[in-house]
């Protein structure tokens, strides 16, 4: 095992040349910039012409350490990165139940649909190191693993924002820094390449992060793609922090009967909520979550009042369409959205 440290310049750690994904810097007080950038077990570099070849990309790293950015990186670099739904975490949803409930079976029908469509896809799931053990990455083909790395602090700190009534700060922490190592047993372990970048340099140098992304993925992109990619380096994006600091609760149950039904309340307060089904993403119908539900009542949201039944009738929804509901005027969808009519509908 050898790690090579990239800060600008080409290193020979291990007396053999390496793949040089830092860019030339200006000395500082006789000393070199630290992009804080490590890889293991380097890729291949491609020779000029040739084309990249197939490739899955796996981002992962602890719970709130940026894995969203760097997904969002990728993607504007030519990176399909799945059904994410135009979801804030930009995680692929059906990735996201297969390593969520451990189904093996989905994810393997998975992997073999996106390696039959895209020769270069990947995807984006934290704290993969809980659900994967690292010889099931060989299922994927020619796997590359960026691991975003983030102070435990930040980290410990963006959870108990969120969930301030989970834990203590230190049992916080202790767990944060466990994830870390349990991580990088998986790191360790893996036998294919893996990028671990700092999230705190690359937001402090997005260009240099950007294009260290591209050469270990092998990719040459475009001027457009990077302004897009830089453009994805966004730090505290307000539709992420409202993902996890919600002003609503609620559940898209399903279609029953030509009816999308579930229900939506405020956080606080027992205001009647107006809702919005999107297909594939545009507004098709609304409503109000004003109904009755007795299961609503015993499970202590106000007084029962917060379900929706909002019709769909003659909208002519294909199985494929993908919907969601969400508070009007709100980004962010229920809990249960972004899935398939097909999927949605309770006979």
């Amino acid at each position: 095992m050898r790690f090579e440290i990239f800060v600008g310049w080409r290193l020979h750690l291990s007396g053999q040349p390496v793949l040089d994904i830092g860019v030339p810097q200006t000395s500082v007080a006789g000393s070199h910039v630290n992009h804080g950038t490590l890889t293991l077990r380097v890729p291949d570099k491609a020779a000029p012409g040739d084309p990249a070849g197939p490739m899955t990309v796996i981002v992962t790293g602890v719970g709130r350490s940026g894995t969203s950015m760097a997904a969002k990186v990728l993607e504007a670099l030519g990176v399909p990165m799945g059904n994410t739904g135009e979801l804030p975490v930009h995680e692929d949803q059906d990735f996201l139940r297969a390593l969520l409930y451990f189904d093996f079976s989905l994810l393997a029908g998975l992997v073999r649909e996106r390696n039959k469509a895209m020769a270069r896809w990947g995807f984006k799931f934290p704290s993969l190191q809980n659900h994967l053990m690292a010889p099931q990455l060989q299922q994927f083909r020619q796997p590359h693993l960026i691991v975003i790395m983030r102070d435990p602090v930040a980290i410990a700190s963006r959870s108990l924002d969120s969930d301030p009534e989970k834990c203590s700060v230190t049992e916080t922490l202790r767990n944060v820094t466990r994830q870390i190592g349990d991580l990088m047993h998986l790191v360790e372990r893996a036998e294919c390449p893996v990028l671990l970048l700092s999230y705190e340099k690359f937001v402090a140098f997005p260009e240099t992060g950007i294009e260290q992304m591209a050469a270990f993925c092998r990719l040459r992109p475009d001027a457009a793609q990077m302004v897009r990619a830089r453009a994805a380096v966004a730090p505290n994006n307000p539709h992420y922090i409202e993902l996890f600091h919600r002003r609503h609760r609620g559940h898209f149950d399903g279609v029953v009967g030509g009816y999308a039904v579930g229900w939506c309340a405020a956080a606080e307060g027992a205001e009647v909520i107006a809702v919005e089904v999107l297909a594939d993403g545009v507004v098709v119908a609304s409503g109000v979550a004003s109904l009755f539900r007795e299961d609503l009542l015993a499970a202590g949201i106000g007084q029962g009042t917060h379900a929706f039944r909002i019709h769909l009738g003659g909208l002519r929804l294909a199985a494929e369409t993908v919907l969601a509901v969400r508070p009007a005027g709100v980004a962010l969808a229920l809990d249960g959205s972004h899935r398939r009519l097909g999927e949605l509908v309770v006979v």
